[in-house]
């Protein structure tokens, strides 16, 4: 639905955070107002009468409220408060007040009573003030006072948002399980229950798809100095918005009307100055009478945080934490292998170190001994990212009855980073002149790790968001209105990495071949590498030879939308109108995937391209019935509506599907309201998931204290179904009449995930090996000694798209990890999410104190319908129990600020061994004077993790000594911004 909110440099909606209570005009309620600085009073007003009150945040600076008591109208209670304070109201509908200042002239007044349209999250009807689900609400003025620079950081003070996927900072800390987040984007993964299955939406509208396949939305190019609020819907609502609403609905509102200019200058960085980030943003906004014209500008550059500047992301070796040398045998030097029929390779000789290499004599050799290298040496925590945003907005109307609106937005995002060093296993021989057999063999197999000689890899990429709407709204006879538009999206992404090793080069140089004639390169005139020092010691013409390999990818999603919709009600019942919406859609949506490479042989390969396109039609609706109501009621029966939703979508590639959504509101006395919802969600495969080309490539995992060498299969599955879910929500709120202001609200929720798309072994390939709810995707190969392990070996990799398919032999395998798309997964999560709320004046403080938790009773996976169903409540890289944050806001004049308090709770590692809650505290002050020259201006200087304090260790395989997916390794954070408005 859409309703209006005020729009002027710093405008403030004084609502309740949770979904606000629904009352006709006329109805009587008891208020229990205070006296004291009118803010408070106006949101305390807000909250026990329903009703909206919309404003210029500076109009109610430094201005005083009446005491309201008794049972009042609202109209009654709003001119009571406002008694003295030299303002009026006026009513612009139903449940929406207006306030102004009639002592200022027409023109300013009319700047503060213009209304713009907005979309309402949860509901597709006008008039509705309120749902079943729940709603949480990020305010304009929430984001500034807090000093959040981008939507991502707004959103992470979520309790229900885990950082475990579709988070740039989990990705080189091993903590992204779903591998997908090639451009370093930012997601929004509501419930844990992935990236792709949290619907993000801008003013209503969706986004294409980003990552590697298409299948999350990057809130990261979305201009933050353009948003008006988010709406963040906890619940399944696919009958409302179609396919990916499993986890919630995160709707970003962005403004769209305003008149003059504000500038936004903000620098942060950490405390000790390793990282630092600095943004401007400008708007420029233009208002006349039936229209309005918006235009946002925002620039945003980040440096990036080298993991050498954070020992428990930079040091591999997590002995000094108490934890385990999590360093790798690839080192310089090297080390020689032997074959061992259970592990596999495994080192036998450590070749010496402090020696070039040129001198060694088979006595040298150290056995027994293993050299070891930090693989996190040299790589980032966070890369570099610079962004440019923009967003247009016009809205006109024309006559009476029909309004025109169009919008634009534009985002570029590049971004650059190192990469680990390289790391092999090759043999070899005694034609490099090079070689010493410490047993005197004719050729060897070497663990090495190539940082000394070719450095870190460095990759780097950039992301387009692109996204234009063209609407229109006709009023028609009745009170029903028919809503229109026609929408197009569209994300692109690059990436690329250089230095990389090519393994068929490598075999050259090392002399384990002939002179490739195909190739400048010759032995004889460049010489050889040399495997066997302590460091580089080979000539630069060969390490700029085996070093020329690159891998390069490209991706592009696109998404067309016309909508169509028409509301009103449809007749009047005794406890009032019958509404209904109703709707049709259709959308196309394409995907385009590309990778070239050159990793392995004389040529660059180039990968098969992966592309995909579907047409999606759909057919919508849903009625809100009001039963009892303040004019119709009945003893414990104050209020009760019901709610019915439906959306049905024919997909032309995987069939058709139905989404039923239900809900009651119910009253059973004023200061009492429960919800209850079911609901059915689903998420289409997502076009790369279907049609991936497939491709194989090698890793090193982990099983116990050994390195096994696999090769991991990937590819789409053209026989994958919908991913399908059952919501159920029940909550309530309670506003205790003796304790004015006062909110509880506790909202419990299940969700089962049913037919999960995913790839189970690569979403938790640190454990893939070891992990017997796994075991359907691992094989075990001893390809020495086993004829046709090594003949399937040899078969992939002798595939064209396999990658690095030369840097090993087919002896050399361990595994054949199968991650390729499939149904398997069956989750189930459940727990209550619980706030409260209380403003109060002290003195001529205002204060205003809050608490969110999300507490989680249950989150259980099952990898295969015969997979056991195994816990993956407070484990790493996944949810946790109870995580939270609680907050103290105060003003007072000019003056306000808050404290903060955000809190995860203790859990434990796959072992059993303990990893420590963690709490942090964060603290604003913001300056914003309401005359004199100042006016217009607002300085905020904000803290986040107060105190400095490190996350809680965990004893990670991947050599990262704390889990991202639930704590930050920045450190104590310091930003201030400037805000203008002319």
């Amino acid at each position: 639905m859409r309703m209006g909110l005020c729009s002027t440099a710093a405008a403030a909606l004084m609502t309740a955070a949770a979904p606000a209570w629904a009352q006709t005009a006329a109805a009587v309620r008891d208020f229990d107002i205070p006296g004291g600085p009118l803010g408070p009073g106006l949101a305390a007003f807000a909250r026990q009468s329903g009703d909206q009150i919309l404003y210029p945040a500076e109009l109610v600076a430094g201005r005083t409220g009446q005491p309201v008591r008794g049972q009042l109208t609202s109209p009654a209670a709003l001119e009571r408060l406002l008694e003295g304070s030299g303002l009026a109201f006026r009513q612009s509908r139903p449940g929406v007040f207006v306030l102004h200042d009639p002592a200022r002239r027409a023109g300013l007044d009319d700047e503060a009573t213009v209304l713009d349209e907005i979309i309402v999250t949860g509901t597709l009807l006008r008039g509705a003030a309120d749902g079943p689900s729940p709603v949480v609400v990020v305010s304009r003025d929430g984001m500034d006072r807090r000093g959040h620079g981008t939507v991502a950081d707004a959103l992470a003070d979520l309790s229900q948002n885990f950082g475990g996927s579709g988070n740039e900072a989990a990705i080189g800390a091993g903590a992204d399980r779903g591998g997908g987040n090639a451009t370093y984007a930012s997601g929004v993964n509501l419930r844990g229950l992935g990236s792709d299955a949290t619907l993000v939406l801008i003013n209503g509208r969706r986004l294409a798809g980003s990552g590697n396949k298409g299948d999350f939305a990057d809130i990261s190019t979305i201009p933050a100095s353009a948003v008006s609020r988010i709406d963040v819907l906890l619940d399944g609502a696919s009958a409302l918005y179609g396919a990916d609403a499993v986890g919630g609905v995160v709707n970003i509102i962005l403004r769209t009307d305003y008149d003059g200019a504000e500038t936004r200058l903000r620098v942060g960085g950490t405390g000790d100055g390793t990282m630092q980030d600095r943004q401007i943003g400008q708007m420029f906004g233009r208002r006349w009478s039936g229209g309005s014209l918006l235009a946002v500008y925002e620039f945003n550059q980040r440096d990036a945080l080298a993991a050498a500047r954070r020992r428990l992301a930079g040091d591999a070796d997590l002995r000094w934490r108490g934890g385990s040398d999590r360093r790798v045998y690839f080192s310089n030097p090297g080390n020689i292998l032997r074959r061992d029929p259970v592990l596999g390779e495994i080192p036998d000789y450590a070749i010496p170190p402090g020696q070039d290499g040129t001198a060694l004599s088979p006595g040298d050799f150290l056995p027994g001994q293993v050299n070891l290298s930090n693989n996190r040496a040299g790589v980032n925590i966070l890369p570099r990212q610079t962004r440019h945003a923009g967003f247009l907005a016009w809205n006109q109307e024309i006559g009476d009855r029909l309004t025109l609106n169009a919008d634009a937005r534009y985002g570029r995002r590049t971004w650059d980073t190192v990469a680990p060093g390289e790391s092999t296993v090759f043999t070899v021989t005694a034609a490099n002149p090079h070689f010493v057999s410490p047993v005197g063999a004719g050729s060897h197999t070497i663990a090495y790790n190539f940082r000394d000689d070719l450095g870190n890899p460095a990759s780097d990429g950039l992301a387009e968001s692109f996204g234009a709407t063209l609407g229109a709204t006709v009023t028609l006879p009745g009170r029903w209105r028919l809503d229109g538009y026609l929408a197009h999206a569209a994300e692109h992404g690059e990436g690329r990495t250089t230095g990389l090793l090519n393994s068929t080069l490598l075999r050259e140089a090392l002399g384990a071949v002939a002179d490739n004639p195909a190739t400048s390169f010759s032995t004889a005139r460049d010489g050889y590498f040399n495997p066997f020092a302590d460091g580089s010691n080979s000539p630069s013409a060969v390490l700029d030879f085996i070093g020329s390999g690159w891998a390069r990818s490209e991706f592009d999603t696109r998404v067309t939308t016309v909508h169509l919709q028409a509301d009103g009600p449809l007749w009047t019942l005794p406890a009032g109108p019958l509404r209904l919406a109703v709707g049709a859609g259709f959308r196309q949506e394409d995907f385009r995937r590309k990778a070239d490479s050159f990793t392995s042989g004389a040529v660059p390969t180039m990968g098969a391209p992966g592309k995909g396109a579907r047409k999606v039609t759909s057919l919508f609706s849903e009625a809100r019935i009001p039963l009892f109501s303040a004019d119709f009621r009945r003893p414990g029966l104050e209020r009760l509506e019901l709610s019915l939703a439906a959306r049905f979508e024919d997909y032309e590639d995987i069939g058709q599907t139905l989404s039923p959504k239900l809900g009651l509101l119910w009253e059973p006395r004023s200061d009492v309201l429960v919800r209850i919802n079911y609901g059915e969600s689903f998420r289409a495969p997502a076009l790369r998931e279907i049609n991936d080309a497939p491709r194989a490539g090698p890793s090193i995992l982990p099983r116990g204290a050994a390195q096994v060498l696999s090769m991991i299969l990937y590819g789409g599955n053209p026989d994958l179904e919908p991913e399908e879910a059952r919501t159920w929500t029940l909550g309530a709120d309670w506003r205790p009449a003796f304790a004015s202001g006062l909110r509880l609200s506790a909202n419990g929720f299940r969700i089962a995930f049913d037919n999960r798309i995913g790839q189970p072994a690569s979403e938790n390939i640190l454990t893939a090996l070891s992990d017997p709810a796994l075991a359907a995707f691992i094989r075990f190969i001893d390809p020495v000694n086993n004829a046709t392990d090594r003949a399937d070996m040899q078969a992939i990799l002798d595939l064209p798209t396999t990658s690095l398919r030369d840097m090993f032999p087919a002896t050399a395998y361990g595994t054949i990890v199968d991650a390729r798309y499939v149904n398997t997964a069956r989750v189930i999560t459940q727990g209550v999410d619980f706030t409260a709320a209380l403003p109060f004046a002290l003195g001529p403080w205002a204060m205003d104190a809050g608490v969110n938790l999300t507490w989680l009773d249950r989150f259980d996976a099952q990898a295969t319908p015969t997979s056991p169903v195994v816990s993956q409540l407070d484990r790493p890289n996944q949810p946790v129990s109870l995580r939270g944050r609680a907050h103290l806001d105060w003003a007072r004049e000019h003056w306000s600020g808050v404290l903060g308090l955000s809190h995860v709770a203790d859990y434990r590692d796959l072992s059993g061994r303990p990893i420590g809650s963690w709490t942090t505290f964060d603290m604003s002050l913001r300056y914003r004077p309401t005359s004199g020259p100042l006016a217009g201006t607002a300085l905020t200087f904000n803290v986040d993790n107060l105190f400095d304090r490190d996350p809680p260790f965990y004893d990670s395989p991947a050599g990262v000594g704390y889990d991202a997916a639930n704590a930050d390794v920045r450190g104590r954070y310091l930003s201030l911004q400037l805000v203008r408005s002319w």
